[in-house]
């Protein structure tokens, strides 16, 4: 074997070296995509949880409920409550939103947010007049997002998941006895 075909066959296992570390990269940041994603997810899971254990508890479930129905009789330190917790309501959706917009968040999860935002929080008349009042301190991107949100579904003047859940409760019991 001459020295021009030692050269050659060196470029040629170069060449496949180059391809395989290639190839080696894109499965590395396909597996760090998809790490950075559960990341991601499970944070966002964590802060929700969290959130929803602190509105659960009757020391602050009262000011947010009595808020978010509209009910204008909050004390001081119901208002107080229920505007920190409306903040830490838009600051989890911001944070959700911008992560989706990044890629972190996938089509199908962003999709049920979006109905939770929806159907949860946007209708709720309380949780409007405040998002009024503080709409300006948020990115515009994830202003444009909730006003749509809001634009989306009427508002729950009296809105009771409880109800909703009690008419649900009575078809699933007429529909086990048909």
């Amino acid at each position: 074997m001459s020295l021009s075909d030692l050269a050659n066959l060196s470029q040629i296992i170069g060449a496949l070296a180059v391809v395989g570390s290639l190839i080696f990269v894109g499965l590395e940041i396909r597996q760090n995509t998809i790490t950075s994603r559960a990341a991601t997810l499970q944070s966002n899971a964590a802060y929700w949880q969290q959130f929803f254990a602190m509105i659960g508890d009757p020391k602050y479930g009262k000011s947010y409920a009595m808020g978010a129905a509209g009910k204008d009789e909050l004390t001081g330190e119901e208002f107080g409550q229920f505007f920190f917790m409306c903040r830490a309501i838009f600051m989890g959706c911001e944070n959700q939103h911008y992560q989706f917009r990044q890629g972190l968040i996938d089509q199908d999860a962003y999709r049920g947010y979006e109905a939770t935002i929806r159907e949860q929080i946007a209708a709720l008349p309380g949780v409007r007049a405040l998002w009024s009042l503080v709409r300006h301190t948020y990115g515009h991107d994830f202003q444009q997002f909730f006003d749509k949100q809001i634009e989306s579904v009427s508002m729950h003047p009296a809105y009771s998941m409880q109800e909703k859940w009690q008419n649900a409760l009575v078809s699933q019991r007429t529909a086990g006895n048909g």
